[in-house]
């Protein structure tokens, strides 16, 4: 089940706890590259480049919110976060019941919760672009650790 735009407003303004508002579960399987289907491959520099732009952009959403709209300058990233991927992650534990995601399946997991959006397609450039960059900032939060 998608969270509705509208749900999704009210759990942002506060007006419900996050975990009351996901009446059911993720589908694993929508969060999870399928067996044979690999990312866009292109020169990192690039593709962390394309995902600085996509980080900012309200246009993957269908709510108005970006990346940035949560993580602007390294903000909410939980302390898992400074450990490289494959991690835990809370969210993706409670909503898909993953044990540990890839940089890719959170990408696709904000995607789908917090920007109420499809997931992106998996040998997409925008995914890997976002993947990449995901991965640049985890470094960069590393090291404030």
């Amino acid at each position: 089940m998608r969270v509705t735009t509208r749900l999704l407003a009210t759990v942002l303004a506060g007006a419900l706890p996050l975990a009351a508002a996901v009446a059911q579960q993720i589908d694993p399987a929508e969060v999870t590259r399928p067996e044979g289907v690999a990312l866009h491959d292109a020169a990192t520099a690039e593709l962390e480049a394309r995902g600085a732009e996509l980080f900012r952009d309200t246009n993957l959403s269908t709510n108005g919110m970006a990346c940035a709209s949560c993580h602007a300058d390294l903000a909410q990233y939980r302390d898992s976060f400074a450990e490289p991927y494959p991690h835990a992650v809370a969210m993706a534990r409670d909503m898909a019941g993953l044990d540990e995601v890839t940089a890719a399946q959170m990408v696709q997991l904000c995607m789908m919760v917090p920007m109420a959006a499809e997931p992106l397609p998996w040998d997409g450039v925008e995914l890997a672009a976002l993947t990449a960059y995901v991965e640049a900032e985890r470094e960069r939060f590393a090291e404030t650790r």
